[in-house]
């Protein structure tokens, strides 16, 4: 599939990328900040993910709430995330209502600060705090993720705090402060805005330039300049006993950022690993040794560096010391032992099956194109993803697993039950 696309910088710096397909009379609009938890400083995390939360109560022209009425009101769908290296909100929409769209999101970019009060900081403040507690504090090992970053990355690192951040920050934070990193970060050179589906192009170039030409750009944005290349250092473990019923297994391997063509290698070994009922972990401690009742491979992508996972649950009769030895016992055989020509086709064959499902979805493609224009600078790499996939091979496998999947490069967070 070639996806075709043109793409434009306005002149306040807002990078615009238009891509047409006439197929579903929808369109997204999918807009991408460059800011996140990375761009935040110790004492004053969580502020990004607040923000985003913010976003969504009014602007000088839009009433509290308006924006989630007005999308679904016309039977469109919206909604925004926070990661650690970006912030986006996107839209999809009947096309006939595209106007609106980008007079919402255009409200939002240039007129928020003149309605942000501290009624509604303090409203979504709570909001955010009772987050935490709900899905991380007081959740069965909620702080899995937040140890492992802490254990993985200086205190000073960009990486080293969660995106949500932390209860002591939050409590500390003023609207003030909010309304600060608003100004920063919240301008047109900061951003970049995808419309995929159904829409004339004429008619989007006049309507993004009404809505957001007029916006002016913030030319002090500070730039995170630091990149990781602590590989290899010695192992970092600890361990957390909690009210869980049972314990459970986090390694982490720094691997390299986003954008580093080895991250091909490194979704593949996960895959190799875990990648359906036919990949090596699956078939070994599930289905053979019925060890685990879950396990998990994943990469948590960002741009300095990223980390590779692994996550398993024993079972409640099997010994996590073994469940240890039979996943390291894996790791070695990567290390030791090139992937079969059938093995590697099968894995590659199931990547690329499901990016081309992925690709049938107008809202996928839009936050693709801006991925791949934010962390490549590259939105064209959208078309390239699945060549670089194909290129890998055996001898490449071999020598990621080597450099990477080793104890020397690892962060082990295990969970205990309280006795």
């Amino acid at each position: 599939m070639n996806i075709r696309f043109e793409e434009y910088d306005l002149e306040n710096g807002l990078h615009v990328i238009l891509h047409r397909d006439q197929q579903v009379p929808i369109v997204s609009i999918n807009l991408w900040y460059r800011v996140g938890s990375r761009n935040e400083q110790p004492g004053k995390t969580g502020f990004a993910h607040l923000f985003e939360h913010m976003m969504f109560q009014g602007s000088q022209h839009v009433p509290p709430e308006m924006h989630f009425q007005l999308i679904q009101s016309i039977g469109g769908t919206l909604n925004g995330s926070t990661f650690f290296d970006r912030t986006n909100y996107y839209e999809t929409l009947p096309s006939h209502y595209l106007e609106m769209g980008l007079w919402l999101e255009s409200d939002r970019m240039g007129f928020l600060l003149p309605a942000l009060n501290d009624q509604k900081f303090q409203t979504q403040l709570e909001v955010v705090k009772n987050e935490r507690r709900q899905r991380y504090e007081n959740q069965p090992y909620g702080l899995w993720l937040e140890k492992t970053l802490e254990l993985a990355f200086d205190k000073d690192y960009p990486y080293h705090w969660p995106v949500i951040g932390y209860m002591k920050d939050l409590e500390n934070a003023t609207l003030e402060d909010i309304k600060q990193f608003f100004r920063t970060y919240y301008s047109p050179n900061n951003a970049s805005l995808v419309l995929s589906g159904d829409f004339e192009p004429e008619t989007a170039r006049k309507l993004i330039e009404q809505y957001f030409a007029p916006i002016p750009p913030y030319n002090h944005i500070p730039q995170v300049n630091r990149r990781f290349r602590d590989y290899n250092r010695g192992e970092k473990t600890i361990e957390i006993k909690d009210h869980v019923h049972l314990p459970r297994l986090h390694f982490a391997y720094h691997i390299p950022g986003i954008s580093d063509d080895k991250i091909y290698s490194c979704d593949i070994l996960s895959n190799i690993l875990n990648g359906g009922k036919s990949s090596r972990l699956f078939r070994k401690l599930v289905h053979q040794k019925q060890m685990v009742q879950d396990i998990q491979t994943f990469i948590l992508p960002m741009t300095d560096t990223s980390l590779f996972f692994i996550v398993a649950t024993p079972r409640p009769d099997k010994n996590i010391g073994e469940v240890r030895e039979q996943i390291e016992e894996e790791l070695l055989r990567l290390q030791n032992e090139k992937v079969s020509a059938p093995e590697l086709e099968r894995v590659k064959n199931q990547i690329i099956a499901h990016k081309i499902r992925e690709l049938q979805s107008v809202s996928v493609r839009a936050d693709l194109l801006n991925m791949y224009h934010t962390y490549y600078h590259d939105a064209n790499r959208i078309n390239k993803d699945i060549d670089y996939y194909l290129q890998v091979d055996a001898n490449t496998l071999l020598n990621t697993a080597q450099e990477y999947l080793n104890r020397e490069n690892r962060v082990l967070v295990t969970y205990l039950p309280l006795s």
